[in-house]
């Protein structure tokens, strides 16, 4: 009877885990000055974004509120050198939902990323430098 019960523990783990890996994901492709860059975003986390109609509401997050969520993801103040640019836009496929692009100083390599995408929830996610092959 034991072996059974660990049996079926085991395979509720096994599907569990899978269950995570199955999880929608919303591909986010912007280009960002001369950069192609690429970000892979959870559609939940997307959903649990706040709307904003910019004609209609102040902004759910401030820049100052998104440039911290930048700082503590990378662990504190002193890891971002200088924010280079930012830009507002909406995520591709969900008009009331919008994000921030935000590149950052890294010439010190003091970060692993140089852009990354933040929601207007504070999530933030990193953002890949896509890079054109020769042509």
């Amino acid at each position: 009877m034991k072996i059974l019960l660990y049996l079926q523990a085991a395979v509720l783990f096994i599907f569990s885990a899978n269950a995570i890996a199955f999880q929608p994901k919303i591909e986010i492709v912007e280009q960002f000055d001369n950069l192609r860059v690429v970000a892979f975003v959870d559609a939940d986390d997307v959903a649990a974004s706040p709307e904003w109609n910019p004609n209609l509401s102040p902004i759910p997050l401030t820049v100052g509120q998104a440039i911290q969520a930048v700082k503590d993801f990378n662990k504190g103040p002193e890891a971002i050198a200088a924010i280079r640019e930012i830009e507002i836009r909406k995520v591709p496929g969900h008009e009331s939902r919008w994000h921030y692009l935000i590149r950052i100083s890294n010439a010190q390599l003091k970060t692993k990323y140089d852009i990354y995408v933040v929601l207007m929830n504070g999530k933030v996610i990193p953002g890949i430098i896509k890079l054109d092959g020769y042509r």
